[in-house]
């Protein structure tokens, strides 16, 4: 019945839930989960390998290596960038304010190679 299940999700294009479906049927037997738990879970699954799959996507398509740090960045390069104020803000605090920070400018100026890869996840 499994191998059945499995090829019907490969048909439905449901590799997030394939791929973990035999994990998750022992752990929800393992902990007497319901049926709305169970598929609550494979759901989650299948969401999260999804939107792993979409952030790899878009790094790729936006030529973002793993080359590219802080530590690498040439400021010289635009020396209208205020390298003190992009180390302070890497450091994250703005984040225990609640408050958003914005990289904008044309094209070629540095922005992704400043933008550290952690933060595209949100």
């Amino acid at each position: 019945m499994i191998s059945q299940i499995k090829i019907q999700l490969k048909q439905l294009k449901l590799s997030g839930v394939s791929e973990s479906l035999d994990l998750r049927i022992m752990e929800a037997q393992n902990n007497q989960l319901s049926y709305t738990e169970f598929l609550g879970m494979i759901l989650r699954d299948e969401i999260e390998l999804r939107l792993q799959r979409k952030l790899v996507s878009l790094t790729r398509r936006a030529g973002i290596t793993n080359d590219k740090t802080l530590e690498s960045f040439d400021f010289s390069f635009n020396p209208s960038i205020n390298a003190v104020l992009i180390r302070e803000l890497s450091m994250c605090h703005f984040t225990q304010r609640g408050m958003n920070i914005f990289f904008f400018g044309p094209a070629g100026v540095g922005k992704t190679h400043l933008v550290p890869k952690e933060w595209l996840r949100h």
